[in-house]
């Protein structure tokens, strides 16, 4: 386990030396976001990584890594140390003289009047929280390490290409020739970690999921705990926070619980998978399944970054723009800039969810032409911060498209209370404040009762009943979110933010590969579900705050209440069994070795994917080619090397809009041509470096087609039934036959 306690030095490093910058740049927040400090400082590092080798100036090194990351630690100290200063300067008092005074003055503006009591609180519990998490999550993956299946190759492959790039985008690793065209930042930032730490790459991927898991309870419980004391102060809002990393990313849906009833039998045999999949010809993920399932995915890369986006629009919805002092207001524009744009680069699904809720929080203050002039700016900064990465990423889509037939009232609700029932008590406790707060809540109410049986009635027969409720629910928590006052619109942006979230898939769809399908929403739910999973968690944090003011009356308490308690508790199910399950009773021995289950089919890969990692600079491997999602290891040297293979997984490849052509076929004919003159062009056009021959190509393509390669290269790798050749330029191969005849070869691993 050396390799976890190196990924933790890591990033303790790099959050201690960004908690200054948090302290600054969230510092109207309640505890000043300090425990979001090791998602801006990685932050921070990967977008300097990334946009040097974007522009070709600084290019991606272990050097240049360890730089940035000095970079950001020094600018830490120097907050830290002017701070010191201030704090000195305002403990011995005004002095006298002119000169002294102006001094004084401007060490004294970098002191808060009233320091805030929650920052020494929410920063060592978020660091105990990373802690905990970090080491539960690293063993609980030990149990289940194999990096193989669903999308882990892809991940894995993005992370290792990643680390091979100097220059960004990164090339294709299934794709000789193409560049990566998919959104790489978050896979970037776990690939530094990696690299800087030296750690086996399928190891590596394994503590990164660890490591994520960490930083993402990290910045819940920060989220958490802040949303709590805007309305209640310090006290309890380290046990909310605590609530809020066992609510969002801990807790279940029903569905999990449902499962268990339904199917009875050992818990062993308990059908974790299933729980992700409640609405038909859809992906239902919530963060402790993905977390299970173990995909270093898009989206759940995005996780510690999505807070910290949200930490800044809470702000300005809490505080207003900043505008003065003008330097500090333009590092905190320029840092709520960053943290929404950079999200396009690691999930492009997050960056318009973010950017909007930056823009409703920004509402309430949009009567001064500074606000508006505020948005703006940070808006065209989110784009331009990331302008390399808008220019060479095409997102493969073809547009939006509308929903033509709804799903019926009666399977919403279902789906809908099966997947976010464990909220749903929670935020109506806000719902039921805002109708109370009328001056006449009874009379209302009946009359809201009425308009919606008459709606719902009139709508059924169209299947969208269930759009004028959520477009019911959208506007209330937007009509809140103006009107109420800035503590409660903490609560009000993320319920308005979820809401839409699930508004929108109802609605409309982004066309992609899947369209004309019956998978056509299957991504659009999928992604934004997501989101609507972590802002509605936190924001039944918010409403249990605010619970004693908005249910004033004991009979909404004794009839919401025991609702959220039951919702609660069914949504803990899950994460009992469905770990129980997924981890096969923890019947093996723990180890971060990702590539047993290679080891145990080709004994002889691991070893060449080792020695390749070690001694290839670049150039293009030949492997077999197979369909995707294999489970006998096709383009397993490619995703585990980084190195760009003739082709990977056909169907990723189409999904991200490169054409494939005849590269399969090609692949085929060089390796079963019997002769050197069969394979030479098609060698050629790939501009292959290294061939690959082990269990899995002789079982695709025999053993006839064997010979040829050493007569146009040299082995540098041959143990265990597989053998790794490095192609010779023409001229050079007489001298390569000899060194063959005298023996040089690559020693047996």
């Amino acid at each position: 386990m050396t390799e976890a306690l190196r990924f933790w030095a890591l990033i303790e490093l790099i959050g201690l030396g960004a908690a200054p910058l948090a302290g600054v740049l969230l510092a109207r927040l309640p505890g000043a976001g300090l425990g979001l400090c090791k998602a801006l400082g990685l932050l921070l590092v990967t977008w300097l990584v990334w946009i040097g080798g974007a522009t070709t100036l600084v290019p991606y090194g272990v050097l240049s890594a360890a730089l940035w990351i000095a970079l950001v630690c020094a600018l830490g100290l120097l907050v830290w140390v002017r701070g010191w200063a201030g704090r000195r300067a305002v403990a011995r008092g005004e002095p006298r003289g002119l000169l002294a005074r102006r001094r004084w003055r401007r060490l004294a503006a970098r002191v808060p009047a009233d320091p805030d009591p929650l920052r020494e609180r929410l920063f060592w519990g978020a660091e105990a929280v990373f802690f905990v998490a970090f080491a539960a999550m690293a063993l609980l993956v030990a149990y289940s390490p194999d990096v193989w299946l669903t999308e882990k190759p892809m991940d894995m492959a993005f992370l290792n290409a990643a680390n091979r790039a100097e220059t960004f985008p990164p090339q294709d690793p299934w794709l000789a020739g193409a560049d990566l065209n998919y959104y790489y930042g978050g896979q970037l930032a776990m690939a530094l970690l990696v690299k800087l730490t030296a750690v086996a790459p399928d190891e590596g991927y394994n503590v990164a999921l660890a490591t994520l898991f960490a930083l993402a309870a990290a910045a819940v419980f920060t989220v958490g705990g802040t949303i709590w004391a805007a309305a209640r102060g310090p006290r309890g809002a380290v046990r909310a926070g605590l609530a809020a990393v066992v609510l969002v990313l801990v807790a279940g849906n029903l569905e999990g619980a449902r499962l268990l009833i339904a199917q009875g039998g050992p818990l062993r045999d308990y059908d974790w998978f299933a729980a992700a999949r409640v609405i038909d010809d859809a992906i239902d993920e919530f963060p402790w399944f993905s977390f299970l399932l173990g995909d270093l995915h898009a989206h759940v890369l995005a996780l510690p970054f999505t807070l910290l986006a949200l930490a800044f629009a809470l702000q300005l919805a809490l505080d207003g723009p900043r505008q003065a002092p003008r330097g500090r207001a333009l590092l905190e524009g320029g840092a709520a800039a960053l943290a929404v744009g950079f999200l396009y680069a690691v999930n492009s699904w997050s960056y318009p969810v973010m950017a909007g809720l930056l823009v409703l929080a920004a509402v309430p203050w949009l009567r001064e032409a500074r606000a508006v002039r505020w948005l703006l700016l940070v808006l065209a900064g989110s784009a331009l911060l990331v302008l390399p990465f808008h220019l060479s990423f095409d997102p493969a889509a073809r547009g939006i498209g509308v929903v033509e037939e709804g799903r019926g009232f009666a399977g919403w609700l279902r789906d809908e209370l099966l997947l976010y029932g464990s909220f749903a008590g929670l935020v109506a406790f806000a719902y039921a404040g805002l109708l109370m707060a009328t001056r006449r809540p009874g009379r209302n109410a009946a009359w809201i009762a009425v308009a919606a049986i008459f709606a719902g009635s009139l709508l059924a027969a169209l299947d969208y009943a269930h759009v004028a409720l959520l477009a019911v629910l959208l506007l209330a928590a937007l009509y809140a979110l103006v009107r109420a006052p800035p503590p409660q619109r903490l609560v009000w942006l993320p319920i308005a933010g979820g809401v839409a979230c699930l508004l929108g898939p109802e609605l409309l769809y982004v066309r992609d590969e899947f369209d004309d399908s019956p998978l056509y929403r299957m991504n659009t739910v999928f992604k934004l579900g997501y989101q609507s999973w972590l802002l509605l968690g936190l924001a039944a944090i918010g409403a249990l705050a605010w619970r004693g003011e908005w249910l004033a009356r004991r009979r909404l308490r004794w009839t919401l209440g025991p609702l959220a308690a039951f919702g609660l508790t069914a949504a803990l199910v899950y994460p009992v069994a469905g770990t129980y399950a997924r981890k096969d009773a923890f019947s093996r021995a723990p180890t971060l070795d990702g590539l047993g289950w290679l080891r145990d089919r080709a004994p002889g890969d691991p070893g060449a994917i080792a020695w390749l990692n070690e001694h290839a600079d670049g150039g293009v491997v030949l492997e077999s080619v197979g369909a995707d999602y294999s489970a006998f290891g096709h383009a397993r040297i490619s995703t585990f090397t980084g190195l760009p293979t003739v082709l990977g997984w056909p169907g990723h490849e189409l999904q991200w809009g490169h054409r494939i052509g005849t590269r399969r076929t090609d692949v085929e004919d060089m390796y079963a041509s019997p002769t050197t003159a069969g394979a030479e062009g098609l060698l050629r056009r790939y501009a292959v470096r290294w061939v690959v021959v082990g269990p899995l190509e002789r079982t695709d393509y025999g053993d006839a087609g064997v010979a040829k390669w050493d007569m146009l290269g040299r082995r540098v790798y041959d143990a265990g039934g597989t053998i790794v050749w490095e192609l010779m330029p023409p001229g050079g191969r007489t001298a390569t036959r000899a060194d063959r005849r005298s023996g040089s070869t690559a020693p047996a691993a």
